[in-house]
């Protein structure tokens, strides 16, 4: 309760008290920082990751507050989750780097008018029925040489297999991936891996992956996509929810097609001592 009160950052976007509550409710591995008898904050310690850190007014110093927290801790520190932008150039000098940095957007669902579909494609409910193989292929054609896989690495075919299917059972529920085929050929060239599943807090949709096969870019399918799963989500939910790793040029694709960035957050990780100054 103390993060949520203090920290005054939805970095998950919930717009709900109960949510946010319960999105740092899962660990007791709570602890609180003391200067001098005195509570100034606290912070998530899991093994050696921190999270969630906070200070507690009238205490402001955000500077003293790491020194303080790093010096009693030590080497026992070696990630740091869900770091603000106001504590991420403290910790740059204290020997940290950040790992990626991400953001949450949020957009209305929406019942408004579709946007028109490209001469030469065609738009496909994504689901059990559809070949695997080939969307497989199709995303990481659409996602070699990103950012995403610059930072988290490429996954084999087995693990890019795996997280699709995962998706899916996800949302199971209420799935609304979609596909755009290519008339000619008949195979995909775009894919939207988007639905409401079960433990969703609120209810909210979830966009997880999106991509366009790099040959048929330009032409609008990754924005129609977008609008159709808004349009798809609008009978079962208010919100539709995507995260983005800043510095994607997706993000203006993003806020286009009407999502609202949320504050962004890092992951951290102490630097190897042979790469400090």
């Amino acid at each position: 309760m103390n993060q949520v009160v203090y920290s005054n950052a939805d970095i998950e976007m919930w717009y709900d008290w109960t949510a946010q509550l319960n999105d740092t409710k899962f660990t007791e591995d709570c602890f609180w920082v003391v200067e001098e008898g005195r509570r100034i904050g606290g912070i998530l310690k899991l093994g050696d990751t921190l999270m969630y850190p906070f200070l507690i007014p009238p205490f402001s110093d955000r500077e003293k507050f790491w020194t303080g927290l790093l010096g009693s801790l030590g080497e026992k520190v070696a990630h740091i989750n869900g770091v603000m932008q106001q504590d991420a150039d403290i910790l740059l000098a204290r020997g940290f780097e950040s790992q990626v940095v991400r953001r949450v957007m949020c957009s209305p669902a929406s019942s408004g008018k579709m946007i028109a579909l490209a001469e030469g494609y065609s738009l496909h409910p994504f689901d059990g029925a559809t070949d695997l193989n080939e969307i497989q292929e199709l995303i990481r054609s659409a996602y070699t040489g990103s950012l995403d896989y610059e930072i988290f690495g490429t996954p084999s075919d087995e693990e890019l297999r795996g997280d699709i299917q995962y998706l899916l059972d996800v949302y199971r529920q209420r799935n609304l991936s979609v596909y755009v085929a290519d008339k000619h050929s008949g195979k995909p060239i775009g894919v939207c891996i988007a639905g409401v599943g079960e433990k969703m807090p609120l209810g909210f949709a979830e966009i997880a992956e999106i991509g366009v096969e790099p040959s048929h870019r330009g032409r609008g399918i990754a924005e129609l996509m977008l609008h159709h799963v808004k349009h798809q989500a609008r009978p079962y939910t208010d919100v539709v929810k995507l995260c983005v790793t800043v510095g994607n040029p997706a993000e203006n694709l993003y806020r286009k097609a009407g999502f609202q960035g949320g504050p962004s957050f890092a992951k951290m990780s102490r630097m190897p001592r042979a790469n400090m100054k």
